[in-house]
C-alpha cells in the first residue's frame, strides 16, 4: 500500500518537498509518549494540555525581510471558548469595546485595549509581562500593527513571544468580527530573523488523530507561504515544549556554501557599524577564530600574507632582531646600574642593619647622598 504524503504545488521553491503522513503520525505519537510519561507525577492543574506541539522549518538561508504574521486555518483549533484573547484596537477605545463584546461578541474574546490607553497603563517592562501573562492570544487592528512593536516591547516580542497578530477590522460590515474568528481558529505564521520557522500546531491534551490533521494542514500552507518568499526549506522537525526535535523530513545538503550564522552576524555588525561610522573588525578578526571561504575551504584569518602587509613585507622576528632589545639600551646608558643601586638590596641591607644595630641615622644618610650627587656631577 502506497503511503500517503503531504502534496507541495508544482512549480513553486519547495515543490520536492513531500511529508509521509504515517511519519507525522509516528512523531506525534511519541512525542505524547514523553509528554504523558513526563507529567505523570506533576500537579494536575499543569496537566498534557498545557504542553504544546510545533513544527520547525529549517531554512537553506536567512530571510532578508520580514513580512507580517500569517493565519493558518487549522481543522482543530488550538483556542476554544474557555481560552481568553485580547484585542488591541484603535482610538476611542470605548467604541470597538461596545462593537466586539456587546454587538458582535466573539467566543473566547474577553478583552478590548485601545492604542491610547495601552500607552499610557503598560509602560514599564514588569506591568508589560503581567499583561502577556494574563491572555492566550493578542489580535490588533491591523491599523495600528506598525505600533504594536513600540508600545509592547521585547516583553511581548522575545521573551514571552506573544506577538499580536493583525486582522482586518471592518467596522461598517454585517460581521465584522470574520477575520478575527478565523485567527482565533489557526494558528500564526511569522518569519523571523534567523534559519528557523516554527509555527505551533497543537496541544498534547489533543488526540493522535487531531494532531497529526493539524500538523499535515500547517506543513502544506507554511511550504506555500515559504516559496512565495524563495525560502528553500532544508529540513521539518516536530518538537514538544522542552523537549527534543523529532525529524519529519530531511533535504539531501545541497553542493556549495551552507548556512553560517557566524558570518551572517558579522556582515550584519560590519554593516551596522558602517552605518554609524564604527569600526568594521568582526569577531573573527578580533579572536583570531576560523572563518568559511565561499569554496567551503578553512581559511586561517591571519594568513602569512596579513601579516606581511601589516609589518611593511617583513615578518615578525625580523623585526624584533633589527630593533635593539632592552638591554642593549640599557647598557649604553650613562652612568651604568650597579646591583648594589637597587632599592630591593638597599632595602634588605638596610633592614638587616636594623637587626643588628648598626643602622645609619638619617643625618649623616642625607650628607652622604649630597656628597655622591656632587661626585657625579663632577
Amino acid at each position: 500500500m502506497a503511503s500517503k504524503e503531504a502534496p507541495a504545488e508544482e512549480g513553486a521553491v519547495n515543490s520536492d518537498v513531500k511529508v509521509k503522513k504515517a511519519l507525522v503520525q509516528k512523531a506525534v505519537r511519541a512525542l505524547k509518549q514523553v509528554v504523558e510519561k513526563r507529567s505523570a507525577n506533576q500537579n494536575p492543574l499543569f496537566n498534557e494540555a498545557t504542553e504544546t506541539l510545533t513544527l520547525h522549518f529549517a531554512l537553506a538561508k536567512i530571510p532578508e525581510k520580514l513580512g507580517h504574521p500569517a493565519v493558518i486555518p487549522l481543522p482543530h483549533p488550538l483556542y476554544t471558548d474557555k481560552s481568553e484573547v485580547c484585542f488591541l484596537s484603535k482610538t476611542p477605545q470605548k467604541t470597538y469595546k461596545e462593537l466586539l463584546l456587546q454587538k458582535h461578541p466573539v467566543p473566547g474574546l474577553t478583552k478590548v485595549i485601545g492604542v491610547e490607553k495601552l500607552r499610557r497603563r503598560y509602560t514599564h517592562s514588569t506591568e508589560k509581562r503581567a499583561l502577556a501573562d494574563s491572555f492566550d492570544l493578542f489580535l490588533c487592528d491591523k491599523r495600528v500593527f506598525k505600533s504594536m512593536r513600540e508600545l509592547l516591547g521585547s516583553a511581548f516580542f522575545k521573551q514571552k513571544l506573544k506577538f499580536p497578530v493583525p486582522v482586518l477590522l471592518k467596522d461598517k460590515a454585517p460581521d465584522p468580527t470574520v477575520d478575527i474568528r478565523k485567527a482565533i481558529a489557526g494558528t500564526i505564521f511569522k518569519l523571523a530573523f534567523g534559519p528557523c520557522v516554527g509555527v505551533r500546531f497543537g496541544r498534547c491534551g489533543m488526540s493522535e488523530e487531531e494532531l497529526a490533521a493539524n500538523a499535515s494542514a500547517v506543513i502544506a500552507h507554511s511550504i506555500k507561504l515559504l516559496s512565495k518568499y524563495g525560502l528553500l526549506v532544508q529540513s521539518i522537525g516536530m518538537q514538544a515544549t522542552n523537549s527534543m526535535a523529532l525529524p519529519v523530513w530531511k533535504r539531501p545538503t545541497p553542493p556549495g556554501e551552507t548556512v553560517n550564522l557566524k558570518k551572517w552576524r558579522e556582515q550584519q555588525a560590519s554593516s551596522a557599524a558602517s552605518d554609524t561610522g564604527a569600526s568594521g573588525v568582526s569577531d573573527s578578526e578580533i579572536t583570531g577564530s576560523e572563518i568559511i571561504s565561499d569554496a567551503g575551504e578553512t581559511l586561517s584569518t591571519f594568513s602569512d600574507t596579513d601579516r606581511e602587509i601589516e609589518t611593511g613585507g617583513e615578518t615578525m622576528s625580523e623585526i624584533d632582531t633589527a630593533g635593539e632589545t632592552q638591554s642593549e639600551l640599557d647598557s649604553e646608558a650613562d652612568g651604568e646600574i650597579t646591583k648594589e643601586d637597587l632599592p630591593l638590596v638597599q632595602g634588605l641591607k638596610k633592614k638587616k642593619r636594623r637587626r643588628e644595630g648598626t643602622d645609619v641615622p638619617a643625618e649623616p644618610k642625607k650628607k652622604a647622598a649630597k656628597a655622591t650627587k656632587k661626585a657625579k656631577a663632577a
